[in-house]
């Protein structure tokens, strides 16, 4: 279950409504998660994979598929306002009568354009942006997504920044024990794509490594391709001599990565764009010291040498000469930014982003009524 989503279905619930999740899977079933209510509709997975033609006809099943239980759901029990989770064009075919909202997860123009070939690029931007232009009202977790879809649908697009909510989480510390106990290390995690900044990281990879001999770089997530080449061979290629220093743990569960995030010197983030990630809300409430890029949505997040450092996107060397930096730090300074950058994810609590998007709903079902 996406953790946003998840969020924003607690809040309300929390806060009296009556929730239902409707979410896109490899098997239809009706099932409770963590006290909500989930239906699951059977679509293709993966689409993004294949070829653009087979991925728009995929899409188009998927958003058919989508529009048929909404109005299923509807009959059942009257729906007063439908959010969708704008990704990929989901909410492409929401039915006309049903006042709908979009929290922006993902717009491809912004943020992902360096992922896919051209055809495909094409696509999703033509049917994020239809998707979008279908709502009564849309907003993103970050400033840079919201203008860009602004400027393209030409209308208002809300920002509304992802509250954080650690759950309950028992840790399982086998992977940090087996690997990286007593090690020093920089953490990477997350999805190892050009738009999150790994070659960023390949481009001074090797000059990291050679100037601190006792320092590892961890990288934790799946392991992605770029036309037609594996990230990890490029990482190692760059490192050089250096290999033997560079650890690659996989995708690991929530259980396992938080010990190796907790276990981290400090956490490379140097995004191309982005939209308000969770991963870094998650470091910083750790109380590790994160770097990253400004005007990748990463600065809403961290204020340049006071609770995390901003570097400029696309910039191997300053990346390099930051972590340097942080590195050369006196203990106390480290910890006076770890305690800012867990005050700072104290502020984006669950309950006051509830409230603000209460008023929202309530506006625009009024709004429709009024129609």
């Amino acid at each position: 279950m996406p953790g946003a989503v998840y969020k924003s279905a607690l809040g309300m619930q929390q806060r009296g409504h009556s929730v239902r999740i409707l979410a896109c899977a490899g098997r239809e079933r009706r099932w409770r998660y963590q006290g909500l209510d989930v239906i699951s509709v059977r679509v293709v997975q993966g689409i993004e994979g294949k070829a653009a033609g087979a991925m728009l006809i995929d899409t188009l099943k998927r958003e058919l598929a989508v529009r048929r239980y909404v109005q299923k759901l509807d009959c059942e029990k009257a729906i007063d306002i439908v959010q969708y989770t704008g990704w990929f064009g989901v909410g492409l075919l929401h039915p006309y009568g049903i006042p709908a909202v979009m929290r922006m997860s993902s717009y491809t123009k912004v943020q992902l354009s360096n992922n896919f070939s051209t055809g495909k690029r094409f696509l999703l931007e033509a049917v994020e942006y239809l998707a979008a232009k279908r709502m009564n009202f849309v907003f993103a977790p970050s400033r840079i997504t919201a203008a860009g879809l602004e400027k393209d649908i030409q209308r208002a697009v809300g920002v509304m920044e992802t509250p954080f909510r650690q759950e309950e989480t028992k840790w399982d510390d086998s992977i940090f024990r087996s690997r990286l106990e007593s090690k020093r290390y920089l953490l990477f995690f997350g999805r190892m794509t050009v738009d999150k900044g790994i070659y960023v990281i390949r481009d001074m990879l090797h000059e990291i490594l050679d100037r601190y001999r006792e320092i590892q770089v961890v990288f934790a997530g799946g392991i992605n391709r770029h036309e037609g080449v594996l990230v990890s061979d490029e990482l190692m290629e760059a490192a050089g001599e250096h290999g033997n220093r560079v650890v690659f743990l996989g995708l690991l569960p929530k259980e396992r990565l938080l010990p190796v995030i907790d276990g981290a010197e400090l956490i490379l983030m140097p995004s191309l764009a982005d939209n308000f990630p969770n991963a870094c809300a998650e470091a910083m409430a750790l109380g590790k010291i994160v770097i990253g890029t400004d005007g990748s949505s990463l600065e809403q997040f961290i204020q340049d040498g006071v609770n995390g450092y901003l570097v400029e996107r696309n910039n191997p060397g300053q990346l390099c000469r930051c972590v340097d930096r942080v590195l050369r730090m006196e203990p106390g300074q480290k910890e006076l930014v770890s305690i800012r950058a867990r005050k700072k994810i104290e502020g984006l609590d669950l309950e006051s982003y509830s409230k603000k998007m209460e008023k929202i709903y309530t506006r625009v079902i009024k709004l429709q009524q009024r129609d």
